[in-house]
């Protein structure tokens, strides 16, 4: 079975089973090399700015302003690949952003930062639910290979430790899974696969499958002087202009899953108190998803794209919404 598609000739089929069978997919050459070097240098030069030359993360907010960067999220290639794998009736989240140099990991430590997307909610039933369908979907605009850390690597099929609908099968893969939690408490790799992205791909994968960064070579972190900061934190503000890493980032589900999002966002925003004050390492990331009611708040252009594309937008009503941005304006926002 196959993971790997190209974007105008994909399988239907082949997407579904292979996000249900590995976690995840990859539809290769989503966009040109033309389209991929414009998005990098307006990335290069928004993040060149006074406001967020320090930042590693291009917020929702941001990205809404950014015509030519929100409209890949409805790109013929990625919604349909989308539909496929999760179902006619497409939501987006509105949690888009651009990461730019982040790893996620323990400093340089290798075998850190392994995680699933939806590790928040474990203990929710519907993360066992056979028909379980969220996806985190990511743009890459650089290759895995660059020496850079170009891409994510992943623990195939370690979603089915929770949703097997085969009993015994699903013991196996959970015994897996196990093993797979003490081989990273133990720094050990064990399973793991480098997805091998390259410029221009999209890859989306289950929320609840076990990943992490790919971090640069060992040669270019001594390049950078980072072996003498073996606890640097998630952002890396210098690896080389020309070898930025950036992935544009957002969830997605079907129709089914939209109300289980939407709670979790809330119990989560509990967390981002009245009077806090943002900063790049911890925006309210939550709070600024629950503020905006759809299509209210949203580019006219932007809901326009996604009429076009049947593609739904999931948020509170305009009532409840307003909670959070009043919520908002008690902040002290990097970024209003």
């Amino acid at each position: 079975m196959r993971w790997e598609f190209e974007s105008r000739t994909m399988s239907n089929r082949g997407v579904r089973d292979s996000l249900r069978k590995f976690g995840f997919a990859v539809i290769r050459n989503a966009f040109d090399p033309k389209t991929v070097s414009r998005i990098r240098s307006q990335l290069d030069e928004a993040f060149a700015s006074a406001e967020m030359r320090d930042r590693p993360t291009m917020c929702s907010t941001e990205v809404l302003r950014r015509e030519s960067i929100w409209r890949m999220l409805f790109d013929d290639g990625i919604v349909s690949s989308l539909r496929a794998a999760l179902g006619p009736e497409l939501f987006y989240q509105h949690d888009v952003d651009v990461q730019r140099n982040s790893y996620g990991l323990t400093g340089w430590k290798r075998n850190t930062g392994w995680h699933m997307d939806a590790g928040s909610e474990a203990g929710n039933f519907y993360l066992r639910a056979p028909d379980y369908r969220f996806v985190k979907c990511g743009i890459f605009l650089q290759d895995f290979d660059n020496g850079w850390g170009g891409g994510i690597r992943i623990k195939p099929k370690s979603h089915r430790g929770l949703s097997e609908p085969n009993k015994l099968k699903r013991t196996l893969f959970y015994f897996k899974r196990a093993l797979n939690r003490i081989a990273m408490m133990l720094r050990m790799d064990v399973g793991t696969f480098e997805v091998p992205t390259r410029a221009g791909d999209f890859c989306f994968f289950d929320s609840r499958l076990l990943h992490s960064s790919t971090p640069p070579d060992w040669e270019n972190i001594l390049k950078i002087g980072y072996d003498r900061k073996p606890n640097i934190c998630g952002f890396w503000p210098d690896i080389p202009k020309e070898c930025t890493k950036y992935v544009i980032y957002w969830d997605a589900c079907n129709a089914a899953m939209v109300d289980d999002f939407l709670r979790n966002s809330i119990k989560r925003s509990e967390s981002e108190q009245e009077g806090m004050i943002e900063h790049s390492l911890r925006p309210a990331i939550f709070t600024r998803i629950l503020a905006m009611s759809y299509p209210d708040d949203f580019p006219q252009a932007f809901v326009a794209a996604a009429n076009e594309r049947d593609v739904r937008v999931a948020s509170l009503g305009r009532e409840r919404a307003a909670f959070y941005k009043q919520k908002l304006q008690t902040m002290q926002l990097i970024d209003p």
